[in-house]
């Protein structure tokens, strides 16, 4: 399914067709999506967030201060 054919359908009256291939669409980019998200979070386990060692030091620096 392409956005080709789902403007084709859309312009030949096809809504049934239009609505499967927009769901395609639409599902394909999400799975796509998802996958991206997916090794972007596996990625990150067991590393630390370079935001939270900044205000752990900040917290420290108020403290002492």
């Amino acid at each position: 399914m392409s956005i080709e054919n789902l403007i084709k359908n859309i312009g030949d009256g096809e809504h049934v067709a239009a609505g499967k291939d927009f769901e395609s669409i639409i599902g394909s980019k999400l799975s796509a999506a998802l996958d991206a998200k997916k090794i972007e979070v596996a990625s990150r386990i067991g590393k630390k967030i370079p935001e939270a060692e900044e205000e752990q030091e900040e917290i420290v620096d108020t403290e002492e201060g």
